[in-house]
């Protein structure tokens, strides 16, 4: 009874670790997603950026980059490189774009793998739960009777000795599945981490290029619209942001009385 009581402990135990344990990987999971999300919409604004920047710099004309450049021979996450040719800065962003998606896509799959993982390991706890806590009730069933006929019932006693046996035998059966999912978390964890780090390191090696720096300036100034001669000097005079705002100078000042000009 009492190892029959202890396993039912283990088991309970066991459910309780494993779904802190799915809890932690499901969490780790959507932080991995919402990295990966926010990276997409970086990258996708960014090659927004420059296929504009460069549509309108060459000849002055209206030019379409490639929409398929041809990705590098092999792939770095530390990679430093920069093309001298917008269709190269472009292409190394798709070809990133491209890794990134497929990452979420592996990330979602790996999470349904590991969904299903749990639900059939805590099918099988919950099984033997059951099986254990019947059986619990039969032994105590059974020892209550051999207490009274002890001398009388050595058989049953024997009975109740293999039934312990094979109870153990067959949580014995179990544990190597349990075990697996207990020493690969870890494992799993870490290799999402890296990878989210490689990822955001190449963004930032991205955001430091001069091209990229060029075409945000570009478009920042595009933005200024017809207040760009106006703001070329500097933006914090009040000339600016009452072009900005699309107010006379006074009226700005009356409502931003410390803004440069205004005194």
């Amino acid at each position: 009874i009492k190892n029959t009581e202890d396993d039912l402990e283990t088991n309970y135990n066991s459910q309780v670790s494993e779904t802190k344990e799915r809890i932690e990987e499901n969490m780790a999971y959507q932080k991995n997603i919402a990295d990966l999300v926010e990276a997409e919409a970086l990258l996708a604004q960014a090659l927004k950026v420059l296929q504009k920047y460069y549509t309108k710099i060459i000849d002055g004309k209206f030019v379409q980059v490639s929409d398929d450049p041809a990705p590098p021979s092999t792939w770095e996450d530390t990679y430093t490189g920069q093309s001298g040719q917008g269709t190269g800065a472009i292409g190394m962003i798709k070809f990133i774009l491209g890794n990134t998606k497929k990452e979420e896509e592996a990330a979602h799959n790996a999470e349904v793998e590991s969904q299903h993982s749990y639900e059939d390991s805590m099918q099988s706890l919950k099984d033997s739960e059951a099986s254990l806590q019947e059986l619990l009730v039969t032994l105590k069933q059974k020892l209550a009777e051999a207490e009274k006929e002890l001398q009388l019932k050595s058989e049953d006693l024997a009975k109740t000795e293999a039934e312990k046996a094979a109870l153990e035998a067959y949580l014995l059966k179990i544990k190597p599945g349990c075990d697996f999912i207990d020493e690969n978390l870890d494992n799993r964890i870490e290799s999402r981490g890296q990878e989210t780090e490689s990822l955001k390191q190449a963004i930032e090696l991205l955001k430091k290029t001069p091209v990229y720096r060029e075409a945000m300036e570009a478009q920042h100034q595009e933005g200024l619209g017809e207040c760009q001669g106006i703001c070329k000097k500097t933006e914090d005079h009040v000339d600016c942001k009452a072009c900005l705002s699309k107010v006379s100078v006074p009226g700005y000042c009356a409502s931003h009385p410390a803004t440069q000009g205004c005194a």
